[in-house]
C-alpha cells in the first residue's frame, strides 16, 4: 500500500500534538549543542501549549502539520501580512529527514507565498546549523543579514535568509 502524505493546517484541536512534536523537533535539532538547562527552558516557554495557542490566535501567522499515513512527521509556522512572508519555523523529526520531506513543506510555503502575491520569503537559520543551510542553500535562499536568538541565557547567532519569488 502507498504512503499518504499530507499538508494540514493545525487547528485548536492539534495544539497538543504540535507542542509535542515542536519540542521533540527542536530538541533533535539543537540538544546536542546546547545544555540541558537552556534546552529545557526553551522548550518549556517557547512550545508549550499555552504558548502556542496564543501564536495560533494571530491572524497572521498559520501552522502547518506534514503527515504521513495521518502521523505527523514534521510541521512549518507561516508569518504573512501585506508586506512580508516568513517561514519561521520548518522541521520534520529526525527519522523522516533526507527522504524529501523538507521540501515538501518548503513548496508548500512557497505555493502560500505566491498566493499571497509575495515577492520574498524570509527566514531565519542558526548559524552552526550546517544541515539546514545546505538545504536552504539548495532551496535558493541567501544571506541577507543576522540577529540574536536567546536560548535561556546563551545569546547565539541566526542568519537571516532570503529568496525572491
Amino acid at each position: 500500500m502507498a504512503d499518504i502524505i499530507e499538508i494540514k493546517h493545525v487547528d485548536d484541536l492539534g495544539v497538543q500534538t504540535l507542542s509535542e512534536i515542536s519540542k521533540k523537533t527542536f530538541k533533535q535539532t539543537f540538544e546536542a549543542d546546547n545544555t540541558e538547562k537552556n534546552m529545557n527552558e526553551f522548550l518549556e516557554n517557547s512550545y508549550n501549549v499555552e504558548q502556542l495557542k496564543s501564536e495560533m490566535k494571530d491572524p497572521n501567522s498559520d501552522f502547518y502539520f506534514l503527515l504521513l499515513n495521518n502521523q505527523p512527521i514534521g510541521y512549518s509556522k507561516i508569518n504573512s501580512d501585506k508586506d512580508n512572508f516568513e517561514l519561521e519555523r520548518i522541521y520534520i523529526l529526525q527519522g523522516n529527514q533526507r527522504k524529501g520531506f523538507g521540501n515538501l513543506l518548503m513548496n508548500h510555503a512557497i505555493s502560500l507565498a505566491k498566493l499571497n502575491h509575495a515577492s520574498s520569503i524570509n527566514l531565519g537559520v542558526w548559524e552552526h546549523n550546517e544541515n539546514a543551510k545546505k538545504f536552504y542553500a539548495k532551496q535558493e535562499f541567501v544571506k541577507t543579514g543576522s540577529h540574536v536568538f536567546q536560548l535561556g541565557d546563551d545569546p547565539q547567532t541566526d542568519f537571516i535568509l532570503n529568496k525572491k519569488l
